[in-house]
C-alpha cells in the first residue's frame, strides 16, 4: 500500500539543493557579526532604558546585588561608552535650551516666572528623552542613573560611565552660555538656575525642599516610565512625556514657596553647569546630597516596601522556567519518536 504522503516531483529534486543552500546561507548571515539595525539598538538595551522596546526581554533568577558582573562586568564594551559620550553631548544641549529659556524669560519681566519654568520643563525633558532613549536611555540626569544603579536597573559601570559623562557636559553647557552671554549677563541671569538667595533662606530649607522633591520626582519617574512592570502599561509613547510631566508639576509646585529660590532643580549635572556659568559654585553641595539622598529613599522603597512586585516577579521567573523546561522536553520525546520510527 502506497503512503499517503506526496512524492517530491524531479523539479523539485533539483530545487531541494539550492533551497537548501540558501537557507544555509541565509542562517550563516543571521549568525554573522556584521552590525546590522538590531544589534546597534543594543546600545541602550538595560532595564532602565525610557525606551521599553530595546530593553532586554530575558528575566534574570539572580537578584541584582548577587550579581558580579552588575558590579565588574561591561567595563570594555565599546557600545556602553559610546552611550556614555550620548548622554554627555544631551546633557551639554539640555543645560544649554535650559539656560537659554531662562535667560529669554527673565527679560519678559513677568511675574509668571514658575509656571513658565514648568511648561518649558515639561516640553524639554519629553523632547530629550524621545530623542535620546534610543541611543542611551535618556537619563540625562545623574540623579536619575544613580537611582537605576541602586534599584537593580543600571549596572554599576554603566552608573559611574553615565553619572561622569552627565557631569562633563554639564558643565561643556555651562561654559558655552558664559561665552555667549558674557560674564555680566551670566550673573545678572543667575547661570540659568539653581540659586538661591541665603539672605532670604537658611541652606537646610533649601536642601529639605531638594531632597524631598527629588524623592517624588523620582517616584513618579519610576511609576510612569522607568520600572520596566510599569512602563508595559503606558508604552514607549506615553512614558517620556509623563516624566516631562512630572518633571514640570514638581518644578512649578516648588518654584513660589520662598522668596529668592528658584524651585527644587532635581538635576545635579544642570546646576554644575549653571554654577559654572555664573561662575559660582557656592552651596553646590545642595543639588548633590538632595537628590542622592532621595535616590537612597527610592531604592529602599522600590526594594524593601512593595514585597508583591518582587514576589510576581520571582512567580513570573518560575512559570518561565517550567515552560521552557516542558518545551525542551517535549521537543527531545518528539526527537526521538522521530529517531525510532
Amino acid at each position: 500500500m502506497e503512503s499517503l504522503q506526496e512524492k517530491p516531483l524531479p523539479a523539485d529534486r533539483e530545487r531541494a539543493p539550492t533551497q537548501a543552500r540558501a537557507a544555509s546561507s541565509a542562517v550563516s548571515l543571521s549568525n554573522s557579526s556584521a552590525p546590522t539595525a538590531t544589534n546597534r539598538m543594543d546600545l541602550a538595551a538595560f532595564d532602565g532604558s525610557f525606551a521599553p522596546l530595546v530593553r532586554p526581554q530575558a528575566v534574570r533568577l539572580t537578584p541584582w546585588y548577587r550579581r558580579r558582573d552588575y558590579f565588574v562586568g561591561q567595563w570594555f564594551e565599546p557600545a556602553l561608552w559610546r552611550s556614555a559620550v550620548v548622554e554627555m553631548i544631551a546633557t551639554c544641549c539640555q543645560v544649554f535650551v535650559s539656560g537659554q529659556i531662562v535667560a529669554t524669560i527673565s527679560t519678559y519681566g513677568t511675574p509668571q516666572l514658575g509656571a513658565y519654568i514648568g511648561i518649558s520643563n515639561l516640553v524639554l525633558i519629553a523632547t530629550f528623552i524621545y530623542a535620546v532613549a534610543p541611543a542611551s536611555g535618556g537619563h540625562m540626569n545623574p540623579m536619575i542613573t544613580f537611582a537605576a544603579v541602586l534599584t537593580g536597573l543600571c549596572s554599576v559601570p554603566r552608573g559611574i560611565l553615565y553619572m561622569v559623562g552627565q557631569t562633563a557636559g554639564g558643565a561643556l553647557g555651562g561654559g558655552i552660555l558664559l561665552g555667549i552671554w558674557g560674564k555680566e549677563r551670566a550673573i545678572a541671569v543667575r547661570g540659568g538656575g539653581c540659586w538661591y538667595d541665603p539672605s532670604q533662606a537658611n541652606p537646610g530649607q533649601i536642601y529639605l525642599n531638594e531632597t524631598f522633591a527629588s524623592f517624588v520626582l523620582l517616584f513618579l519617574a519610576f511609576g510612569v516610565g522607568l520600572d520596566p512592570r510599569q512602563a508595559a502599561l503606558f508604552g514607549p509613547r506615553m512614558g517620556p512625556a509623563l516624566v516631562g510631566a512630572s518633571l514640570g508639576l514638581v518644578s512649578f509646585s516648588t518654584s513660589g514657596i520662598i522668596p529668592g529660590y528658584a524651585g527644587a532643580q532635581m538635576n545635579p549635572a544642570k546646576c554644575f553647569g549653571n554654577g559654572i556659568a555664573r561662575l559660582d559654585l557656592s552651596y553646590q553641595w545642595i543639588y548633590w546630597f538632595g537628590p542622592a539622598v532621595g535616590g537612597i529613599m527610592m531604592g529602599i522603597l522600590y526594594n524593601l516596601i512593595p514585597p508583591h512586585h518582587a514576589e510576581l516577579s520571582k512567580r513570573k521567573s518560575r512559570e518561565m522556567s517550567r515552560e521552557i523546561t516542558s518545551d525542551s522536553m517535549a521537543e527531545r520525546a518528539e526527537a526521538s519518536v522521530i529517531a525510532s520510527s
